[in-house]
């Protein structure tokens, strides 16, 4: 039986059924029917399933709708039958449209990219079987979160389907269940201002795309956490350091990365500009890691990573025959020690520019 009276969020039933290319009642009737559809025709599996008296997942989906869990009914069917909305493909559209024609890639390489999916992951009963308790857990909780006029109860939600996010994730990567569900976090904090959740949910998706590995991924994963870094910094500036360190240290390993494929691919200047940013971002670190008691960086350690990103601009200036700032960028490398490895680093750009000199 139903544990709370029919919400809004039940009103809504099949609307959650996201389908980028249909829209209104047509995608939610569609969404409906198949649903049905696979829940009558499909072969049952038997599976091994402690603690429950349901032996596939048609049991799961018929309980689901005939106690009024359409949203999880929808959630669970995509789960189950492997028709996980490619929200992929939404982030990819958006990413075109902000970085302008000139960056697009070729129409066909796009498209690749666009379809280079992790394989949709079959999970057996007893994995069913928890999605079903956690997707009832946060539709409940949902429900009382809107009956109590607390906003802060969607936060429950949350947390149920971040834990499914995080047990869909497998040896092979992030599947597109992980990036449905994170989405799912990131709707209910922008809808009920959940400031926390939300910049937590959007690091969450630029990792996802960090994984595929990608010029157009990891462009996409920069944008996502550049928009953690913003919302952070207009709401939560120097109230919890700890998320500002965990953003922050997610935009190194990013910058970083991309800086990596800049210069692959020979775009010298970019990469520069994308390592003096993860400069920044260094220092800004720098500044709130005394009032970290874990999660920051010692002062020698935030040194050795400037250091090793000066160096880096410094081989890239030398790649472009600029030599004025090869010399230049080294005189800002912090605290060079005579035994220390960039020494040896320095020596080399020098005797090198010498030659030239």
């Amino acid at each position: 039986m139903l544990d709370k009276p029919y919400s809004k969020a039940m009103q809504g039933g099949f609307q959650r059924a996201y389908n980028p290319h249909l829209k209104g009642n047509k995608r939610n009737k569609l969404a409906q029917e198949e649903a049905k559809a696979n829940i009558n025709n499909e072969p049952l599996e038997q599976h091994e399933n402690q603690g429950s008296s349901k032996t596939n997942k048609e049991d799961f989906a018929k309980d689901l709708i005939k106690n009024g869990y359409i949203d999880s009914f929808v959630d669970f069917f995509y789960l189950g039958w492997g028709k996980t909305p490619n929200l992929k493909l939404k982030y990819s559209t958006q990413n075109e449209e902000e970085e302008g024609a000139e960056e697009d890639l070729k129409e066909e390489e796009q498209e690749i990219m666009n379809n280079e999916l992790i394989p949709r992951h079959e999970y057996n009963i007893g994995t069913l079987n928890v999605f079903f308790e956690k997707l009832i857990k946060a539709e409940n909780d949902s429900r009382d979160a809107e009956m109590d006029n607390d906003m802060n109860k969607f936060k429950g939600a949350i947390e149920q389907y971040n834990s499914i996010r995080n047990d869909t994730i497998h040896d092979q990567g992030v599947p597109l269940e992980a990036i449905y569900f994170n989405q799912k976090c990131i709707d209910i904090a922008k809808k009920y201002n959940l400031i926390e959740s939300l910049i937590q949910s959007l690091i969450f998706m630029g990792g996802c795309f960090d994984k595929m590995s990608n010029p157009v991924d990891m462009n996409i994963s920069k944008g996502l956490k550049e928009k953690a870094k913003e919302i952070f910094l207009q709401n939560l500036s120097g109230k919890n350091y700890v998320l500002e360190s965990t953003i922050y240290k997610s935009l190194i390993e990013l910058y970083n990365e991309l800086a990596n494929q800049q210069e692959q691919m020979k775009n010298y200047k970019k990469a520069i500009d994308l390592l003096y940013k993860l400069l920044e971002i260094l220092e800004a670190l720098k500044e709130i890691s005394p009032n970290l008691k874990e999660g920051g960086l010692t002062e020698k350690e935030n040194e050795d990573k400037k250091t090793e990103s000066y160096l880096k601009i410094s081989n890239l200036y030398y790649r472009m025959k600029d030599y004025d700032n090869v010399i230049d960028t080294l005189g800002k490398i912090p605290n060079i020690k005579s035994e220390n490895e960039s020494n040896l680093s320095v020596k080399y750009l020098f005797n090198n520019i010498n030659i030239f000199y």
